[in-house]
């Protein structure tokens, strides 16, 4: 089953409530007040399914009256298409304006233009009413189609049934894919239930034992039972109008207007940019609604139709969602879309430099903004409801374990980590401590590793950051300590690990010469190398295995590793049983 939500719209006495009642069998006035005035105060819920193409098509009534604006918005807020009620006695009023600027502030505009009460008026009054609606809606830019009924006599309700059925048949249902979002209009207990909270599935789904979270309360609670319509359901959907029992809520603080979301699937924000090309007042204060979520903020403008909004309260929001703006006095000004619910970087030079990317490509966007804290792509999501989009981040981005760094910014700090190392690294200096390295330039581990690995000449040795060529490497703990051990003689490389030299001191040592591995498992320092070979110079231009073995009192277990070592580093050049010495010596004592 899908679900579609419609809201009415139109001016009070239009006849939006007996419509409903007359397609529905339901009747939306359904506070004493309203049945004692015969007028609609408050927002109510009815439905109409069409089997036949698999769809309920969720309606919400809204109150027509002036002083009610704000109930008004609150009905269009969760809707994706409205039911524009015109009385063709009256024609287009101001209410009827309002409402739909209201719907067309939230982004609604498709649905159904109703003429109503037509069994009142004469077929020339109809038809001139009917010219007036179709002019009113094309300079509103909307088109819908146009539906005459009468809701006491039926006439006009089975087409207005089948034009229904048919504009629902093409919405889209892609809502559903995007992380869950309910919108609070209402919340009250049950007896042996506890809380329940009344609201519109506007995003997303949820399902019976569901982990949700109400903001702006920061409850986080399990869904225990899920209603539609007073019949349980196990799992609701976007469209659908939903009560769920949330017996850990505190009833009596929920307010009209909160959120039902998934845990770590949104943000909260106080400052947004926003687009619209109202002509807003920079400073002045103005009355902003999040879905039915009524904050007062400031605006400055940044450029062209780009505006930065500045919040009394932090609120929920994602990019794209649809704002409604009154003034001080309540009046409709119209309407915003939310190009950033996050803001980090507040500077309009920043946004100005950037604007192309935020209306155009979001994840550039961010990714600069980021900067060297790179960008998480789950967090996108939270900022977006949709995932970003692979390509551009594959053009635009480095991944750095589960976040994106702008190649830009990337190249940035290379040459930043670079000119520091160059500075800090002297040549009497062997090392800095990596986290020292870290805190300095504010690097995310991750990232300083991703970094130090495109770096020439730089490496980490036991977590110190070292140049791979120079520096005095005798001044680390492990060198000074290998150096001491190999004093002694050969030694095997089990034991040298044995004994806390790490095996990347050893290979730094290796390159800077200051040791030598000695066939697969020994090492012997260079030293000692140097004195092995003055004693065997000792000997002459030639020498034999027994020779060397009674100058350096060697065992053949390291002696012979020894010699081919001399040989594999041109020191000496074996033929037969003796050794001679090669006329260009690396080493001459």
């Amino acid at each position: 089953m899908r679900y579609i939500l419609f809201a009415t719209a139109g001016h009070v006495d239009h006849g939006k409530t007996s419509l409903i009642k007359a397609l529905t069998g339901i009747d939306t006035d359904r506070l004493p007040e309203e049945k004692k005035r015969g007028l609609s105060i408050d927002i109510g819920f009815a439905y109409l399914d069409f089997p036949e193409i698999s769809t309920r098509l969720e309606i919400i009534d809204v109150p027509g009256h002036e002083r009610f604006i704000k109930n008004a918005i609150a009905g269009l807020a969760s809707a994706v298409g409205v039911m524009l009620v015109v009385d063709p006695a009256e024609g287009v009023m101001p209410q009827t304006v309002e409402h739909l600027r209201v719907a067309r502030s939230f982004g609604i505009d498709r649905g159904v233009a109703v003429l109503t009460k037509i069994d009142k008026v004469d077929e020339e009054i109809l038809e001139i009413a009917r010219e007036e609606l179709r002019d009113f809606l094309r300079s509103e830019g909307v088109n819908m189609p146009i539906v005459a009924v009468s809701s006491l006599t039926g006439e006009g309700l089975d087409d207005l049934k089948e034009t229904l059925k048919e504009v629902v048949r093409d919405f889209k249902t892609e809502k559903a894919s995007r992380p869950l979002r309910v919108l609070v209009d209402s919340a009250f207990s049950v007896k042996g239930y506890g809380t329940v909270l009344r609201g519109s599935c506007v995003e997303g789904r949820v399902k019976e034992g569901d982990r949700v979270i109400v903001e702006p309360l920061g409850v986080e609670t399990r869904v225990r039972k899920i209603q539609n319509h007073g019949e349980f359901v196990r799992e609701a959907t976007a469209g659908e109008r939903v009560a769920l029992n949330l017996p850990e809520v505190q009833r009596e603080k929920v307010e009209r207007g909160f959120w039902i979301l998934k845990p770590g699937s949104y943000v909260k924000g106080k400052r947004l940019l926003l687009r619209s090309d109202l002509d807003l007042k920079p400073g002045k204060i103005y009355t902003l609604f999040f879905g039915m979520r009524e904050v007062r903020g400031r605006l400055r403008h940044v450029e062209e139709d780009v505006y930065l909004l500045g919040l009394f309260e932090e609120t929920v929001s994602r990019r794209g969602d649809r704002v409604v703006i009154l003034d001080s006095s309540g009046t409709l000004v119209g309407g915003a879309e939310v190009l950033h619910p996050r803001v980090r970087i507040t500077r309009k030079s920043f946004v100005r430099e950037n604007l192309r990317e935020l209306l155009n490509s979001f994840e550039t966007y961010l990714l600069k903004e980021f900067g060297s804290d790179g960008l998480e792509g789950s967090h996108f999501r939270r900022l977006t409801g949709s995932p970003p989009d692979v390509k551009r981040l594959e053009r635009d981005a480095v991944k750095v374990g589960d976040r994106f760094y702008h190649r830009e910014i990337v190249e940035r700090l290379k040459g930043k980590l670079q000119s520091f190392l160059e500075k800090e690294l002297k040549e009497k200096v062997f090392g800095i401590p990596k986290a020292e390295v870290i805190e300095s330039l504010g690097l995310p581990a991750d990232l300083f590793e991703h970094l130090i690995k495109g770096l020439r000449g730089f490496t980490v040795i036991e977590e110190l950051v070292v140049r791979e060529g120079g520096g005095d490497i005798r001044e680390h703990p492990q060198v000074k300590k290998l150096l001491q051990l190999l004093s002694e003689g050969f030694k095997e490389e089990r034991e040298l690990i044995a004994s806390g030299i790490s095996g990347e001191i050893l290979s730094l040592a290796v390159r800077r010469r200051l040791v030598h591995r000695i066939g697969d498992y020994l090492f012997l320092s260079d030293d000692q190398l140097k004195r092995f070979l003055k004693e065997l110079r000792d000997l002459g231009e030639e020498f034999s295995l027994q020779d060397a073995k009674k100058k350096l009192g060697l065992t053949r277990k390291y002696l012979i590793p020894l010699l081919e070592y001399m040989d594999l580093m041109g020191f000496t050049l074996r033929e037969g049983a003796k050794r001679r010495w090669r006329s260009a010596q690396r080493y001459r004592p």
